[in-house]
């Protein structure tokens, strides 16, 4: 356990995290190593890595792109009362009528996909892809989810909306084609916390489409809320890939129940605005370390600030550690002037080390490389980004792409590759395919095992050790 104490005593302080000292730090620190069941998989980072409600639960194989039915995912994440995981036997696009709520105690692991893995979009409906409303202790990692305009005009279509969510973890995403938020974590009457979203690109939401508001491209809302009561933080936002949006990259409110992390972040190509944080909901902490803000084609010519602090209430705060920015204009784009702190954000300051980190960001020197190499879905050596985050991701190299109105613009949705189904075969029925059973002393392809008993050489259960193999995972 690592623990980190300096006087920041509202803020509540994490176990189980990496930390990198900077000069500045004066802290106590204690080394240690988490146990893999405190953690989502090896290398969970970030408040929503103890998302583990759903270990030892129900291995369930999903067999058809349908929209729902015997076999679908929807079927999965929405109806089973118990804990399971959702592993892949198809690859493709699922063309949803409705979101998928997805309900406690879930594991969607999209990297069991063979081929190009799984893409979700609307077709139906005036909601977005992916809605996690009163649930805990979720996963969802190596999925596209880009929902599109809906049917109708509609102020709620967002790439993944969680709202009154706790324990969460989203990795490995690529998110797109949202009208309202790409990314929203909301709290209604209740309390939103200990949530990661990592390693994704959230990229191309859609302008001038179907929010009735009008043009509304949105990066990310953090602790929108209604009602009374409402408690939103601990949330971290860690070397995810951020391109072509109005604004609201990120925006962020919260409370005192604990900070917001946002972490080794390339933020590219708004139009208006890069991030804002406000003390609308109440006292509110965050961390910006070692981000990347750079402005784009669509910029406007007298760029704000990466960070701007919006105080309008008089009894709360923003306490602001920023360390380790860069804002500038990339090679191949006009040359303006842009800094990284608006005035009132230079002023809310705290010092280095005030709270508990719960990753170890790496210098800003490495963060455009490592993020653009890293980003989205994709998994080293077996599923490379499809046509529409490798576009993303030359735009950012190149200074190049726009902020969009139509799916079609971009090209529209990406072909999904179905890949070679055989390697999803399972002959036993108990959620392992075949070819990797046969590389486990202790498993037979041909004899229903329990998936949950103790790999010798992981020593994790069999089903986690297969999740982060495929996942890439490192121990």
């Amino acid at each position: 356990m690592i623990a980190l104490t300096v006087g920041f005593p509202r803020v509540v302080q994490v176990s189980h995290t990496r930390f990198l000292l900077s000069a500045a730090l004066v802290v106590s620190v204690l080394a240690g190593k988490a146990d893999a069941g405190d953690v989502a998989f090896p290398g969970a980072e970030g408040y929503g890595a103890g998302a583990v409600g759903w270990k030892g639960g129900e291995i369930f194989t999903v067999t058809t792109l349908a929209n729902h039915g015997p076999g679908s995912l929807r079927q999965c994440a929405e109806t089973a009362q118990t804990p399971r995981v959702c592993v892949f036997a198809v690859s493709g696009t699922i063309d949803l009528h409705s979101p998928l709520r997805v309900g406690s105690n879930t594991y969607i692991a999209g990297q069991t996909a063979p081929g190009d893995g799984i893409q979700l979009r609307i077709v139906k409906g005036r909601s977005g892809t992916l809605v996690l409303k009163n649930a805990h202790d979720i996963v969802i990692r190596f999925l596209k989810a880009r929902p599109g305009p809906s049917e109708e005009m509609s102020p709620t279509v967002d790439a993944v909306t969680i709202e009154n969510g706790q324990r969460i973890y989203l990795g490995s995403l690529s998110l797109g084609f949202a009208t309202d938020e790409t990314f929203n974590v909301h709290v209604s009457n209740s309390t939103a916390a200990d949530i990661t979203l990592a390693d994704s690109i959230l990229a191309l939401s859609l302008d001038d489409s179907t929010h009735p508001k009008g043009p509304h491209s949105k990066g990310a809302l953090l602790c929108s809320a209604e009602g009374r009561g409402n408690q939103c933080g601990r949330i971290s936002v860690l070397r995810n890939l951020f391109a072509h949006h109005r604004d609201r990259i990120p925006d962020i409110k919260g409370t005192e129940i604990g900070p917001i992390e946002v972490i080794n972040n390339v933020f590219y190509n708004p139009i208006s605005q890069f991030g804002e944080f406000y003390d609308l909901l109440g006292d509110v902490a965050v961390a910006y370390l070692g981000n990347i803000a750079l402005t784009g084609p669509n910029t406007v010519r007298k760029t704000p600030e990466a960070v701007q602090v919006f105080e309008w209430e008089d009894n709360n705060t923003v306490s602001l550690w920023a360390e380790d920015n860069v804002a500038r204009t990339p090679p191949g784009c006009r040359r303006r002037s842009v800094d990284v702190l608006d005035e009132t954000a230079q002023t809310r300051q705290v010092a280095p080390g005030s709270w508990t980190l719960t990753t170890r960001p790496m210098p800003s020197t490495e963060v455009l490389d490592s993020v653009l190499t890293r980003a989205g879905d994709r998994i080293e050596g077996r599923r490379a980004p499809d046509s529409l985050d490798e576009t993303v991701i030359e735009d950012v190299r190149n200074c190049t792409g726009e902020v969009i109105d139509r799916v079609e613009q971009a090209g529209g949705w990406p072909e999904i590759s179905a890949g070679d189904l055989s390697v999803a075969i399972d002959s036993d029925g108990d959620g392992l395919p075949d070819a990797w059973e046969q590389t486990r002393d202790g498993l037979d392809p041909t004899q229903a095992d329990d998936p949950w008993d103790i790999d010798a050489v992981s020593g994790m259960s069999y089903v986690e050790t297969w999740l982060a193999t495929m996942a890439g995972d490192e121990r």
